[in-house]
């Protein structure tokens, strides 16, 4: 037998044992099950695995009866090409959107066309119309879908395809800080009108030559009482400035055209804020620098979201841009802690965590009444009960204590528990083991469920205490995971999560940003859905990324060159089902989305159905 039909044996052989392996696989690891996201159709692999005595036959006819080699023979090109086909088909069953894909309608159908073309269509009238971007030595780089996100916004926000992810019904966004939902400047605007509102700085903001200590400042701001106005007082603009001494917010509004005449202090203000290209992907700059420079501006963020007006404010904004964003229920992940900073208007205070949910219950309730008096849709929200994984184990321990204590007080406003902050910095959830088995018992002897929902793989530092966080959320059985980055580095844990039903929640913008990838092609999320993990789509901090849950799904479906309606329909079907609602109120909102989905589907093929 020659080596050419060797090849071709061994070729027939291979796609025989991979379909049969494939379908093992599937038969093991995804049972049918009545969930919104049920079996899959095993009817390509089983065909797959019916001919393999077809394909051992089709080898045994390039040989002759002795066993030589026929020189007449062509190869078998067709053979080939069946095998190949069958092989294909038997992976695209096994792929997460195939359930969608298998029962999509005729409508659903024509969508995923028309996202197909509008994908070419923004190629060529949206990147490839825009100037190359100059590069090491003169190379020109051409502009394309799934550059670094913070390159790109400018242009996606152009694109057809950002138009219907906005128009898209989301489901439920089930990882998001409340602290960075809105664009900073609702935050700023707010502050500009509050007569007891301070800035301070690290660093002085005298002028030099090159406005260096301009750019280096970290900027802060605090609401202050009458009474605490004069403890550290001080002049931004003085060369003896000290470290964080306050200065009114309306006064240095009114100083700095003084000291920088021509530059808009509102804009610089807003750039402190939100990240940069260059920061996010200079050429020196990694995880752990991105990280500095996120934790920098959450402290900024901070004292503009510390006081009762703003947070009202705040909140109710955050729901109108829900609505506005097309999601129909939110979770979202306010920051709890013994010592918080929430203040009345005039700086007196604190008000305490109680005080914080009644603020949020009640700008809730009251915007869901007007909704339904305007005959409109929002699901509401529930509160993932946050605490900082820096504190000791005696802190997260009272964080417990009050979780529960809420849920038992407020148990439909209450979804879980987490711990927030930077992995890599903070304590690994193994520190608080003997508090999270203990919290677990308390909640079974008193009938409660508060699920944890910890971030977790949210690092590239492979074997590290950080990278163990992963088998303690699987030990700890959390219901679903914020990040999962480092997933698929633990085959055995994604197994095992996968058969529990933890569902990752994604957040691929803030990943690429805080430098677990530079592009979003590279990202976990697709290895994850590649093996049938649940998923769903998240913003996080949208509003230090220039992002909004929708830039998210676009970013996902940008990263992969045939994912279309029917990914996008299964990650927003996971995210419903995986959300901390009980059985009425996930008929309820599932009930709206669907009519939303139907509406959603004709508005595309009415919009664009023709280009």
């Amino acid at each position: 037998m020659n080596l050419e039909t060797t090849l071709q044996q061994r070729l027939r052989q291979d796609s025989a044992h991979d379909a049969e392996a494939a379908l093992a696989i599937l038969e093991a690891t995804h049972p049918a099950s009545p969930s919104l996201s049920s079996s899959h159709d095993v009817a390509p692999l089983k065909r797959q695995r019916s001919s393999r005595s077809s394909f051992a036959a089709a080898s045994q006819s390039t040989t002759n009866t002795t066993g030589s080699s026929s020189s007449s023979v062509a190869p078998d090109v067709d053979g080939y090409q069946q095998a190949r086909s069958q092989l294909c088909e038997a992976e695209a069953s096994l792929a997460f959107d195939h359930r969608c894909r298998l029962r999509a309608t005729s409508l659903e159908a024509a969508v995923d066309g028309i996202l197909h073309r509008l994908r070419r269509l923004d190629r060529e009238s949206v990147y490839e119309c825009a100037e190359p971007r100059p590069g090491h030595g003169g190379q020109k780089h051409p502009r394309f879908a799934g550059d670094h996100f913070l390159s790109n916004v400018d242009l996606i926000d152009q694109t057809r395809l950002l138009d219907v992810a906005r128009r898209m019904p989301k489901g439920a966004h089930l990882h998001i800080h409340f602290n960075a939902c809105l664009p900073p400047s609702v935050l700023l605007g707010i502050a500009k009108g509050m007569d007891r509102m301070f800035i301070t700085s690290d660093l002085p903001l005298v002028v030099d030559n090159g406005h260096e200590n301009l750019a280096r400042c970290e900027i802060q701001f605090r609401l202050l009482s009458m009474e605490r106005e004069n403890e550290a007082p001080g002049n931004l603009f003085a060369a003896l400035y000290q470290p964080r001494q306050t200065m009114k917010f309306a006064e240095f509004l009114r100083q700095f055209p003084e000291h920088y005449p021509g530059m808009d202090v509102e804009a610089w203000l807003l750039d402190k804020l939100v990240f940069s290209e260059e920061e996010a992907h200079g050429a020196l700059q990694t995880a752990a620098g991105a990280w500095e420079k996120f934790n920098g501006r959450t402290r900024m963020m901070k004292g503009l979201f510390n006081y009762e007006t703003a947070y009202r404010k705040y909140t109710r904004l955050c729901l109108e841009d829900f609505v506005r964003d097309n999601i129909q229920y939110a979770e979202i992940r306010p920051n709890f802690m013994m010592s918080n900073q929430l203040y009345h208007d005039d700086g007196t205070g604190p008000i305490d965590n109680k005080g914080i949910m009644n603020i949020i219950i009640d700008e809730v309730t009251k915007f869901q009444q007007e909704m339904a008096a305007q005959n409109r849709y929002f699901g509401g929200i529930k509160v993932i009960y946050c605490t900082p994984r820096s504190l000791d184990p005696s802190a997260v321990k009272a964080a417990l204590d009050e979780c529960l204590e809420f849920k038992q007080r407020w148990p439909k406003w209450i979804a879980g528990f987490d711990l927030v902050g930077e992995e890599s910095r903070g304590r690994p959830l193994s520190d608080f083991i003997p508090e999270f088995l203990a919290f677990q018992e308390q909640c079974r002897r008193q009938a409660v469920e508060i699920p944890f929902l910890f971030h977790c793989g949210e690092t590239l530092d492979a074997g590290s205490a950080v990278d163990g966080n992963l088998l303690d959320a699987l030990l700890l059985h959390a219901r679903r995971i914020g990040h999962g980055f480092a997933l698929p580095k633990h085959p055995l844990v994604l197994q095992r999560m996968r058969a529990q039903g933890v569902c990752v929640e994604l957040c691929p913008i803030s990943n690429e940003i805080l430098g677990l990838t530079p592009r979003v092609n590279g990202h976990a999320m697709y290895a994850l859905l590649a093996n049938n993990v649940h998923c769903a789509v998240s913003s996080d901090n949208g509003a230090l990324f220039r992002s909004s849950l929708s830039h998210d799904f676009y970013q996902v479906l940008i990263g992969k060159a045939d994912m279309g309606i029917y990914g996008w329909k299964q990650l927003v079907l996971w995210s419903i089902e995986h959300a901390c609602l009980d059985d009425d109120e996930r008929a309820a909102v599932l009930e709206q989305w669907e009519r939303m989905w139907e509406e959603f589907l004709r508005w595309v093929v009415e919009t664009y159905g023709s280009e």
